[in-house]
This record gives structure tokens, C-alpha cells and sequence, in this order.
């Protein structure tokens, strides 16, 4: 089972989603879906560990589109649906070659 699942009592299936607490990850802020005119419509972080967050808020994040291929810190509530993990993003910034994380 996934991290931050539980499985409802009543029919053993349909897991229901823990209460969400504030995370912070690193990674690069890459697209993940286009429209048909290839304008991007999906964006997620991607990890050094290879996993991958997508942005559940992309469109409420100010000047969120001018980090995408940037490395960023982003703080937020992360919950896992499926196979995916989806952060609802509250702070994010780019990542100064002089950061430490």
C-alpha cells in the first residue's frame, strides 16, 4: 500500500487519503502534459530520487511557468492517488547554485 493510504473499512477498497502535512522536496519543475496547440497544461517536480510530484495547484503558483527546467524548492501537502504522488504546492523557489537544501 502506499504511503499516506488507509483502506476504508466499509468495502476494503477505496483508499481514503490521511490528513495532509507540510512536506518540502527539491527537484525540477518539468511538463508533464500539452494541449493540442503544445502549450504545456501539466507540470510536476522531479526528484534526484527519481520520483515524481506532480503540481495539483500549477495554475494558482505565481510565475510558475518562468521555473519550469529550473531546480526549485517547494513546500507543501503531499498526498499519493494511484501511482502518483501530487503535491498542492504553498512556497516554492529556484535553487541558487550556492543552496544547500
Amino acid at each position: 500500500m502506499a504511503p499516506g493510504l488507509q483502506f476504508n473499512s466499509v468495502n476494503n477498497k477505496a483508499p481514503l487519503l490521511k490528513e495532509r502535512t507540510m512536506q518540502k522536496i527539491k527537484g525540477i519543475v518539468v511538463p508533464t502534459d500539452w494541449d493540442s496547440n503544445g502549450n504545456v497544461i501539466s507540470l510536476a517536480i522531479a526528484t534526484g530520487g527519481e520520483q515524481e510530484y506532480l503540481i495539483e495547484n500549477h495554475r494558482q503558483v505565481t510565475n510558475l511557468g518562468a521555473l519550469i527546467r529550473q531546480e526549485v524548492v517547494a513546500t507543501g501537502s503531499i498526498k499519493c492517488r494511484k501511482e502518483h504522488k501530487i503535491i498542492k504546492v504553498a512556497e516554492i523557489s529556484a535553487v541558487e547554485m550556492n543552496d544547500s537544501y
